[in-house]
């Protein structure tokens, strides 16, 4: 049992962090060590007037998220839904700045388990030792590229060894990538040598969902981002590409995670 030594089949989306906010910036690691453990930097401001309510999308991911005030700092952890939730309010006027981890990330050990985190929006000091040090340091950094840095110089101390449930983990993940999520449960158990049970009991722990969900998961994001990029005559490549059955699978499926249509969601994203 090997593990692939990146990830080049999984890319997480929040396309509604960058629609309702300003200045919004991300970079996705390139040529750095720990860019098999993060998917994305991002940073963005709040506006000043109006309340910003942010809702977020399945992608199985958890997110650092600090707000960058000097008078009133604060980070929290923000972690996957199974369906489209909307979060608690933000500070208005306030510049984030966000790290989003894989799933299979192997650099931090939260204080509990994950299957007990999902769907929140949590003070990061509550799952998380030693937190004011690096809230302090993020707000050292004076642009989104410094963070970016001090937060990877950060990263250096905190890497840990990989169990060997995590392991397993990392692999079954690596295939459901691979398959963009259209690999079997059963077959997957087979070719890792455990049962079902087990390795859906490690996938709560250390993930949050279980292998079938977190493949649904994974062909709904590789299929969201097609999806808002195309044209109409693209419809039914992306469908089968993805492995959906046909056009009313493939809406079934939408609504599941959004709660909207594919048509529906992607008129959000056409009004600005």
């Amino acid at each position: 049992m090997s593990t692939l030594l990146e990830n080049q089949f999984y890319f997480p989306s929040q396309p509604e962090i960058k629609q309702n906010t300003l200045f919004y910036q991300e970079l996705k690691p390139a040529g750095v060590w720990y860019r098999k453990d993060v998917a994305l930097f991002y940073q963005f401001t709040t506006n000043a007037e109006t309340s910003t309510f942010l809702s977020l999308i399945p992608d199985g991911c958890f997110d650092f998220l600090f707000c960058c005030d000097p008078a009133n700092p604060s980070a929290f952890l923000w972690t996957s839904p199974f369906y489209r939730k909307e979060q608690p309010e933000f500070r208005k006027d306030c510049q984030y700045f966000g790290v989003r981890f894989f799933p299979e990330q192997s650099i931090f050990k939260l204080n509990e388990s994950m299957n007990f985190l999902l769907a929140q929006q949590i003070p990061l000091m509550e799952v998380m030792n030693e937190v004011k040090p690096l809230v302090e340091l993020i707000l050292s950094g004076n642009s989104f590229s410094e963070r970016i840095v001090l937060f990877g110089d950060y990263l250096k101390e905190k890497q840990l060894g990989i169990e060997k449930d995590q392991k397993m983990v990392r692999y079954a993940i690596d295939q459901i990538y691979s398959s963009r999520g259209t690999v079997n449960v059963q077959d997957l158990s087979d070719s890792i040598g455990y049962s079902e049970q087990h390795i859906r009991r490690k996938f709560e722990s250390y993930i949050g969902f279980s292998p079938k969900q977190f493949c649904q998961i994974v062909r709904f994001q590789n299929t969201l981002d097609m999806y808002l990029e195309s044209k109409g005559e693209d419809l039914l490549d992306i469908i089968y590409d993805n492995g959906y059955y046909d056009q009313a699978h493939f809406i079934k499926g939408f609504k599941k995670f959004i709660h909207l249509t594919p048509k529906q969601y992607k008129k959000i994203f056409t009004l600005v």
